[in-house]
């Protein structure tokens, strides 16, 4: 729910109706390369004139501009004037920081990347970080040719977007950090701050491979499990906004400790550092194994780790099929209690391939009611930070504009 509407619901007002009616206007303008106002009345059932004094007014703002007459043969007489968004009224900072980087970029309002830095974090944490992120975006903001409407950081962890505070983000040492108030007081602009996960799913369902669909999950696996959702429509952020927790869900009968403190937890599998624990048992259990001669008692890697299962190591394979089958089984939960239409798995975990998809989906299948499974689609996708950065944005033009 925007800001606006809020307002709207508190106490209408003619001030607030205008600035209803303008974001309506708005939104379907954003929602088509170019349109008449014409249209624009039969979409938002405002009347002529009404469509005309508040297309007006947004010329007059900036944010949108006349492109000229619509090419139309069919019709006798004057054409009607085509209006399109201004995508240089505004330019917007979004961030994305995971564990090992943080990348800003400079976009307009149409989200074309219009500048970018990205800063290797080289294990940087707490106070540190936060202030290398304000040193990136000083440089951001020293590339802006327009007026610069916010910031929005997509970043791993707890977060209150309503607030602006990061609860909880434990690979950085961050406990109740108010990130939005602080990058607010330094450079005096709007910021928000969501979840990385979260502003993947809005990504993907403003700008990417599921756009238009309304009920979705985006699962992150690789370092962590993070889930994003929206249902209809909306970001699910929980009444303590630790909506998506996957990951530390417990199953049995897993039994490892994980690093949240609890045991079994579904991370202690279908992670990384939760695989490499695995591996390294095999290997003073199987010393004659393809991943032992992969490691060569050095440290064991992800890549150590694809290598030995691209190699057939029977224990290897084993266990990323049995974390295949765990992550499938934590998704029928999930499923069953969300109907979400679409799914979209990514995450460095990816990189064992198809059979490790298919051992999700096959696992899905069968410990599914065939009337939810038949309406689900479940896709594999690499997604990059593109998502991430892309939702930031969304969530600002929302927050600002109503978009």
């Amino acid at each position: 729910m925007t800001l606006l509407q809020n307002k709207l619901d508190r106490k209408v007002t003619p001030t607030h109706l205008k600035q209803h009616n303008e974001a309506l206007i708005l939104r379907e303008i954003y929602a088509h390369e170019s349109i008449s106002r014409v249209n624009l009345a039969k979409l938002t059932h405002l009347s002529r004139p009404s469509v005309t004094e508040l297309t007006q007014g947004l010329i007059e703002k900036g944010l949108i501009a006349e492109l000229g007459p619509e090419n139309v043969f069919d019709k006798v007489g004057k054409k009607p004037t085509l209006l399109a968004i201004n995508p240089d009224a505004y330019q917007m900072v979004g961030i994305v920081l995971n564990n090992t980087s943080i990348t800003a970029s400079l976009l307009d309002l149409r989200m074309h990347i219009v500048g970018q830095e990205r800063v290797a974090l080289n294990d940087i944490t707490s106070d540190a970080l936060v202030a290398l992120m304000i040193d990136v975006v000083e440089r951001t903001l020293r590339q802006a040719t327009r007026p610069v409407l916010g910031l929005s950081v997509g970043t791993p962890g707890i977060v209150n977007s309503d607030e602006g505070v990061i609860h909880l983000a434990a690979n950085f040492a961050w406990h109740d950090l108010p990130l939005a108030r602080i990058l607010t007081d330094r450079f005096q602009l709007p910021a928000y701050i969501g979840n990385d996960c979260n502003y993947a799913a809005i990504g993907v369902q403003r700008f990417g491979a599921a756009q238009g669909v309304d009920n979705l999950m985006v699962v992150e696996i690789g370092d962590g499990i993070g889930v994003g959702i929206l249902a209809d429509g909306r970001m699910v952020q929980g009444s303590r906004h630790a909506a998506g927790e996957l990951g530390h869900t417990p199953f049995m009968p897993l039994e490892d400790p994980c690093i949240c403190g609890q045991k079994g937890c579904l991370e202690t599998l279908v992670t990384w550092w939760g695989m490499k624990r695995h591996a390294r048992q095999f290997i003073q259990d199987y010393p004659d194994s393809i991943l032992a001669r992969l490691a060569q008692n050095h440290e064991i890697t992800s890549t150590i780790l694809c290598e030995a299962y691209a190699q057939g190591d029977p224990q290897v394979i084993a266990l990323v099929m049995r974390a295949a089958t765990y992550l499938g089984r934590a998704l029928v939960v999930a499923i069953n209690l969300l109907n979400p239409q679409y799914i979209i798995l990514t995450g460095s975990l990816l990189t064992f391939g198809d059979s490790f998809v298919d051992r999700v989906r096959t696992t899905i299948k069968q410990n599914t009611l065939p009337y939810i499974t038949s309406q689900i689609e479940i896709v594999a996708n690499g997604l990059d930070d593109r998502s991430i950065l892309f939702g930031a944005g969304a969530f600002l033009l929302e927050r600002e504009l109503g978009l």
